[in-house]
């Protein structure tokens, strides 16, 4: 079996361990920023309010660097700016909580990176310093990308990763209609079979449907038959509609905690949940279940996972159809509102547009749609299997 990381280079448990290293209350991340030198080096800065023991792996197929933070939290979301001019290394941020009172953060790289930590105090605090440059070796191509992903045999354990695909809407619920006459029901459900198949071929990794027919399920009902299933993730198929029937393109979603990232997001999560409120007189709110699932939401590292599943998804997409927008969006969607299972939702296309209606419908434009979801979750499992074993060699 092939190895799910390359470790290019390992740092100690820290970079300085200060005299004045403090045991007990734990360190706060109060800030990140990105600095940049005109040689093309850059360097990730976290300011600390205190001194922190560390450690750090550079990882490969794709290029990322792993932070870990001992007895560590942050005080907010982790955000870097982006500066259009200067090509950045970093590509994406993510992080995550670990054994209730570590802290992960998860760099994503553009290339192949050589990379240093630095503690030293600042003011009351200290900083961390973390300096990385491109490597000199020569970029290396998709193709040997593609080859490694697809070498890969998902899971650490023989037990196989489960994903529970929803296909949107159904029954007496068809979602938009096209100007053909197209249902979304319809082609939502065509693409989930699609990708079952797919997923189903690749070892280790399994699928479960919410629904495997033309009838309605309510929203609340998708979230416990996942759970039911012990689902790992959870993936919501789609097919976007706009009054403005000139908009094309393929999006992707995950649930938000502070509102809308948009307001067409805030649009379209109230148009997703909007047939279940007209029917059962129930829009999510208020209910003992959903409140507490949100309150779970809030104590956990779910909407982190689902983000870095979204990513490398909306990425797949992009090779197959324009994206609507080149971010990962988010709002309050009801059926996404699992306290413990990753989750997103897929506009596949925009079934309003005559033209994108016309190709929805076709056996071969569902396939490159269900592909490009497929790979886009081998790209999130890999990431997350390398995590785990480097977790396990070195913590």
């Amino acid at each position: 079996m092939l190895t799910f990381a390359k470790v290019l280079g390992v740092a100690g448990t820290t970079s300085i361990v200060p005299k004045a290293f403090a045991k007990g209350r734990s360190t706060n991340i109060t800030s990140v920023s990105l600095k940049k030198s005109d040689n093309g080096s850059q360097r990730l800065v976290f300011e600390l309010d205190k001194s922190v023991r560390h450690k750090f792996f550079i990882l490969t197929s794709p290029n990322r660097i792993v932070i870990d933070f001992e007895n560590t939290q942050a005080k907010s979301r982790l955000t870097i700016g982006r500066n259009s001019k200067t090509k950045q290394l970093i590509t994406s941020i993510r992080q995550s909580s670990r054994n209730k009172k570590d802290f992960r953060v998860v760099l994503d790289m553009a290339n192949k990176t050589k990379a240093s930590t630095k503690l030293t105090p600042h003011g009351s605090g200290y900083l961390l310093e973390v300096a990385f440059s491109p490597s000199q070796s020569k970029k290396s191509s998709p193709q040997p990308l593609k080859k490694a992903i697809s070498a890969v045999t998902f899971g650490v354990s023989n037990k196989p990763i489960t994903i529970a695909i929803d296909a949107g809407h159904g029954g007496k619920d068809p979602g938009a209609v096209g100007r053909r006459g197209t249902k979304e029901k319809h082609i939502a459900l065509q693409i989930a079979k699609r990708l079952k198949k797919q997923i189903d071929r690749q070892p280790g990794m399994k699928a479960v449907m919410i629904r495997d027919g033309d009838y309605y399920i309510s929203l609340r009902k998708r979230i416990l038959k996942a759970s039911a299933k012990k689902a790992d993730l959870f993936i919501s198929i789609h097919a976007d509609a706009n009054p403005n029937r000139k908009l094309t393109g393929s999006s992707v979603y995950i649930l938000s905690e502070r509102g809308a990232s948009s307001a067409s997001a805030r649009w379209l999560a109230r148009n997703e949940n909007s047939y279940e409120s007209r029917v059962t007189g129930h829009s999510g709110r208020g209910n003992p279940v959903v409140s507490s699932l949100l309150l779970d939401l809030s104590l956990s590292d779910t909407i982190d996972k689902s983000l870095g599943l979204a990513n490398g998804v909306l990425k797949e997409l992009g090779g197959v159809n324009r994206l609507l927008r080149h971010s990962v969006e988010s709002a309050a969607f009801a059926v996404l509102k699992s306290p413990d299972i990753p989750s997103m939702l897929v506009e596949t296309a925009f079934i309003s547009n005559s033209m994108e209606e016309k190709r929805l419908k076709t056996a071969r434009y569902q396939e490159k749609l269900a592909k490009a979801i497929f790979k886009g979750i081998r790209r999130y499992q890999v990431a997350l299997n390398d995590s785990e074993n480097v977790s396990t060699r070195y913590s």
